[in-house]
């Protein structure tokens, strides 16, 4: 539908030519005046449907059409070439035509509000993205020359200095993943966030083992289903290096974490298991929100990590989910289309 005001003269004068040719047929073949009536409300209501004019025109095409075609019926009614009840047509169809245009500018302003309310939305999605984009640059280069200084006051100096100087270096660490996971979160909607190959789980979870076997902890390797997922490696990896991660801060060295990978419903399920101090009964809906922070047992961190994970998740196309374990301790799930097989 075209937007009301951008006009096309030729089309409004073809039909104007097309009412007209109309009109002399009513008054010169009263015995088919019916047929050419209705072809000219018609073809009003059919150009209107693909022109939309504004309020003014609209008025006036209604105004004339109504005016011209109930003097011809008349004029043949004078003539006795048609009974008066004819006339009652005229009215019926102009209303209705009223009715019409007054639905499709109701329909037209409330598309165009929803359209403003949109793009209005997409203008503060970008700005925040950009924001969160340029201060994670701007802050990484600072952040990371305060670090190297920091790291070589630690080294150098002992006994109360040094504390103080290892208190900055692990809180200038900090501040540096967060920048690092805020620019990853500001980027996960990006076209190009992804880099998909054949992935198989397999060889995946035991490298993720091979990386945090230094880690004093009992781990431990479960069933693993033989299966390829369509994925960006890193950034699956990256996705259970964080579960990992969580996992490892919620256990203690004799406690067991368990990799393991299984199928469910053609989606395969990569679970990280712990028997760490478990989650809270109504926090496992929220987990992956940012900024949510766990219950019992799990507070502390930036609260991103898990919503990383869901923000990769999605970009594959799957999600993450979280549940108590019977026996104490949490389980989380990555749950992966499976890749078609060739």
């Amino acid at each position: 539908m075209r937007p009301a005001g951008r006009v096309v003269p030729w089309q409004e004068l073809t039909w104007g030519v097309f009412a007209a040719l109309n009109l002399v047929a009513m008054l010169l073949v009263p015995r088919w005046e019916g047929v050419f009536f209705h072809l000219i409300w018609v073809s009003a209501a059919l150009l209107y449907g693909f022109r939309l004019w504004r309020g003014g025109p609209t008025i006036a095409v209604l105004v004339v059409a109504t005016a011209a075609t109930g003097v011809c019926i008349l004029a043949d009614y004078l003539r006795g070439t048609q009974p008066l009840g004819e006339l009652t047509e005229v009215p019926l169809l102009a209303a209705m035509f009223a009715v019409m245009a007054w639905h499709a500018h109701r329909r037209l302003a409330a598309t165009q509000q929803i359209e403003r309310v949109s793009e209005s939305h997409r203008r503060l999605v970008d700005r925040q993205r950009a924001f969160i984009q340029d201060a994670s640059h701007v802050l990484r280069t600072p952040i990371t020359i305060a670090l190297g200084h920091a790291e070589v006051i630690q080294r150098a100096v002992h006994g109360a200095f040094g504390k103080d100087a290892t208190v900055v270096v692990e809180e200038l660490a900090r501040l540096r993943r967060l920048s690092d996971r805020l620019l990853l979160l500001a980027t996960a909607e990006d076209p190009d966030f992804l880099t998909r190959a054949p992935v198989e789980v397999g060889e995946l979870l035991l490298d993720t083992l091979r990386r945090w076997a230094p880690i004093p902890r009992r781990w431990r390797l479960g069933g693993v289903v033989d299966a390829t997922v369509q994925a960006d490696a890193d950034r699956l990896a990256l996705a259970i290096d964080a579960l990992v991660e969580n996992a490892v801060k919620h256990t203690t060295p004799d406690q067991v974490i368990e990799l393991s990978a299984s199928d469910e419903d053609g989606m395969v399920v990569v679970a990280v298991a712990d028997a760490g101090a478990g989650i809270a009964a109504g926090d496992t809906s929220r987990l992956f929100e940012r900024f949510s922070r766990g219950g019992a047992g799990r507070r502390g961190g930036s609260g991103l990590g898990l919503a990383i994970v869901m923000a990769i998740m999605r970009a594959h196309a799957g999600s993450a989910r979280a549940r108590r374990r019977p026996g104490g301790g949490s389980v989380f799930e990555l749950l992966l289309p499976r890749a078609p097989v060739e």
